[in-house]
């Protein structure tokens, strides 16, 4: 499955539009007034909150509850700063996400790899872009609720001129990127 997320900057918030095999399927609004960033994930058709992306407060690292409408609650903390590995408790579920050098993210569920996403160097006039590779049966909203929160943590606010480049990550790595993972179809 293939999951593009493009970002909308405006004066006041970001926008999210999210097409999943080409076909807009979600959309996302982050809250505006808040303190700590708060993003909604939205189904395209709907009002109703799919997912509540909240940050919480924490030194250097990142630290987000992950609220889906069924009322579970993940948590998505940082595992190491200086290798960017995050995790996130999903009931028994253990999703690790790895930054690598570049623009690469890998994203394991209880060690087994189910998707990895890659940051577009180079936006025109708009916020970040993001193409996702997951396995069919992955739980998407989940993984795309890492990945903008992942967004978020990385880069909130520091795209504001008509042009953003993004060289990616340099530096240690928890783990290397996998260029031969094919997902599961």
């Amino acid at each position: 499955m293939e999951i593009d997320i493009n970002q909308k900057k405006i004066s006041i918030g970001d926008k999210y539009q999210i097409f999943t095999d080409g076909s807009q399927t979600h959309r996302a609004a982050a809250k505006i007034f808040r303190i700590f960033s708060e993003i909604n994930v939205f189904d395209v058709n709907g009002d109703v909150e799919e997912i509540t992306i909240k940050r919480r407060f924490a030194f250097f690292v990142a630290k987000y509850d992950i609220a889906k409408k069924d009322g579970s609650i993940y948590e998505l903390v940082t595992k190491s700063f200086w290798k960017s590995h995050l995790q996130c408790t999903a009931g028994m579920d253990v999703y690790d996400i790895y930054n690598h050098r570049g623009r690469k993210s890998s994203v394991y569920k209880n060690d087994k790899q189910v998707a990895w996403w890659d940051h577009a160097a180079v936006s025109w006039f708009n916020g970040d872009n993001y193409k996702i590779i997951a396995d069919k049966d992955c739980d998407k909203l989940l993984i795309i609720s890492l990945c903008l929160a992942v967004d978020n943590y990385a880069s909130n606010d520091k795209e504001k001129s008509a042009v953003n480049f993004n060289i990616g990550r340099m530096g240690p790595q928890a783990r290397a990127f996998d260029p031969n993972w094919q997902p599961k179809y």
